[in-house]
């Protein structure tokens, strides 16, 4: 179940558009397969393949077990959104340090190039200071930056341990929410 929460992220939007939501799991020991799926047109139903046979189910209450046993991946789709996000505006951050960086570059190359030039550097060394503290403040806005990054980047490995924490309890619970559903007549051989 290694990518649930793309495919719920990517399904849910699919849905508010008025199409299908689909989700598919294919299980890492390679065994067991689920698909879940919310037609735009109200049909919901569910497959379950384990050991080669597959079953198939549209009975609400296994429907909405299945559904509530996904919860969890829900919710940590939308915090991989949320990290996703603040991954982009800090890359923003980013380019716009770099430009900043390229646009010191070029004024040092420009001061470099009129010092041997004009051999006059009094003038010029009042502007070279100028620019090596800009660069000073840039650097130091470089390490928070990359300090908000780590920042970032722990709590991204904190959440992949909550998601496989929660894949493998979704795994168990569509099981037995399946194993129910056959015991019970709710669920049959597709």
């Amino acid at each position: 179940m290694r990518f649930l929460s793309t495919l719920l992220l990517l399904a849910t939007a699919t849905l508010a558009f008025g199409g299908t939501h689909r989700t598919h799991i294919v299980n890492t020991d390679g065994d067991t397969e689920f698909e879940f799926v919310k037609d735009s047109d109200g049909d919901t139903w569910a497959t379950f393949k384990r050991g080669g046979v597959r079953y198939f189910t549209t009975d609400p209450s296994t429907l909405a077990a299945i559904d509530k046993a996904m919860e969890k991946h829900r919710e940590l789709s939308r915090e991989h959104s949320r990290l996703g996000r603040k991954h982009s505006d800090l890359g923003r951050e980013h380019s716009a340090l770099g430009r900043e960086h390229s646009r010191l570059g070029r004024e040092h190359s420009r001061l470099g190039r009129e010092a041997s030039r004009y051999g006059n550097t009094e003038g010029l060394e009042s502007q070279q200071r100028a620019l090596e503290d800009e660069q000073r403040q840039l650097e130091a806005k470089q390490r928070k930056l990359e300090d908000r990054q780590r920042d970032l980047e722990n709590e991204q490995r904190a959440l992949e341990a909550k998601q496989r924490i929660a894949e493998e309890e979704s795994n168990r619970a569509i099981g037995e929410i399946f194993e129910r559903a056959i015991r019970e007549g709710k669920a049959r051989r597709n």
